[in-house]
């Protein structure tokens, strides 16, 4: 399962930190809970998201990409096996401003969700490094891929 989204990382802003406030924005945006629930839910996160396992940094193809500017991203894995982490997050859709509804789900990795860009190729990444079940190949051995260190 996972979250796909566009996060952006403000001038001086860690990574973790715009990860943080990006996945409180979209992701949780729309939950009603009292203050002590959303700090809970706030701690949670925070440790979680320090579990991550950076995957690829850098260049990803866009159409807004110019010769002179050009989308760079990050891709963090974060890994709940056990279903008790970000699967434990109450996700909801709600009003993403300027007309735009944001839904957050999560979902199973499939080869027919539409990617975009070079999602497929990062999730590619992902299940070589996890040993998982990689729906994008049509072959049974994996190439070898290298993790962004």
């Amino acid at each position: 399962s996972g979250i796909n989204a566009e996060y952006e990382i403000r001038h001086g802003e860690h990574l973790t930190e715009a990860l943080k406030r990006e996945f409180s924005e979209d992701a949780l945006g729309g939950l009603t809970a009292s203050e002590e629930e959303t700090k809970s839910i706030m701690n949670m996160l925070k440790e979680h998201l320090e579990l991550g396992i950076a995957v690829y940094k850098g260049y990803v193809d866009d159409p807004r990409n110019t010769d002179n500017a050009w989308v760079e991203s990050s891709a963090i894995n974060y890994h709940d096996s056990l279903g008790t982490s970000f699967s434990k997050f109450p996700l909801r859709a709600h009003d993403g401003g300027a007309g735009e509804t944001v839904a957050a789900e999560w979902i199973a990795l499939s080869k027919n969700i539409n990617l975009y860009g070079n999602h497929e190729w990062i999730l590619e990444k992902v299940c070589f490094h996890r040993h998982a079940f990689n729906p994008f190949t049509t072959h049974t051995k994996q190439t070898s891929l290298a993790l962004a260190e």
